[in-house]
């Protein structure tokens, strides 16, 4: 087996590896097809390790610029490809996976093992369109002007889901590309948004659902199930598969989700580690 950072011109090739699970290597699928090989040094972007057999790629690791890493391989293969990466870019600030597949790699890369500083214990979900049980409401398709407010919203979210949120520019970056695609709902009330719902990433084959946020005096209304009705409806009417991750102790939001439809994948798990992510250089 050989390991390399995969080049510009190789991306089609590790599309089609990625793409045999479109689901489960969602982030990954659409980091690549949206940004490519080339980095200009954006959030979402980053570099990437192949693990090539006689047959081809046997298995693919993404850091990104923010430090979280991901993987599409298991068994010897991950372990590999962990172990280059951390040669070549020391250990990351999070690792992100199914929760057998995270656990399998600490129990054969010690030095990520010995690294953990938090584990966030969160489940994965997904819908299609057969299985979707709309809850139609007062949603509506949010815009430009409304970024501000989305914004406010979207910290608000991080500030009490982790105790804090990235950066202003991030945040906002985010929020636009929703925008500017379409992908983004919310539900006003007295005049001003109360909830949020919003496609984070979307691919030929599965979509991401997340940025979903209710303020809490107007919760329990069906506000954040009509937002997410709204805003999944496009996705599953082209065939597409809607993902989403949420904690996994939040009874709440795994209720609402389940209530719309959404099926239970895989306990999902993200690690942080004591070390600071991958330099620029």
């Amino acid at each position: 087996m050989h390991i390399a950072e995969l080049q510009i011109g190789q991306e089609k090739e590790a599309l089609a590896f990625l793409e045999l699970d479109p689901v489960r290597n969602l982030r990954m699928v659409w980091a690549l097809r949206r940004w490519g090989l080339f980095d200009l040094g954006l959030p979402e972007q980053g570099r990437y390790l192949a693990a090539r057999g006689v047959k081809g790629i046997q298995g693919l690791l993404f850091v990104n610029n923010q430090g979280m890493m991901r993987l599409a391989a298991r068994g010897d293969t991950a372990r590999a490809l962990a172990e280059q990466a951390l040669s070549l870019w020391g250990v990351p600030q999070v690792l992100a996976g199914s929760e057998e597949e995270v656990e399998e790699l600490l129990v054969a890369v010690e030095t990520l093992a010995q690294a953990v500083e938090h584990r966030e214990e969160e489940v994965s979900l997904a819908v299609s369109e057969r299985e979707l049980i709309p809850c139609w409401g007062r949603a509506e398709e949010a815009c430009e002007a409304d970024i501000d407010a989305l914004i406010v919203l979207e910290m608000m979210l991080h500030e009490e889901l982790l105790g804090s949120c990235p950066a202003n520019w991030i945040i906002r970056s985010q929020i636009r590309r929703s925008l500017e695609e379409g992908a983004a709902a919310m539900v006003r009330w007295d005049g001003k948004i109360a909830a949020k719902a919003e496609i984070e990433a979307a691919t030929p084959h599965a979509d991401e659902l997340g940025g979903v946020y209710t303020i809490p005096e107007l919760r329990r209304r069906g506000f954040a199930a009509a937002a997410c009705t709204l805003v999944c409806r496009s996705s599953l009417q082209r065939g597409k598969t809607v993902r989403l991750e949420t904690q996994r102790d939040n009874d709440a939001a795994i209720g609402l989700y389940e209530h719309l439809g959404f099926k239970k994948l895989w306990p999902h798990l993200a690690l942080r580690f004591k070390a600071s992510g991958p330099s620029s250089a």
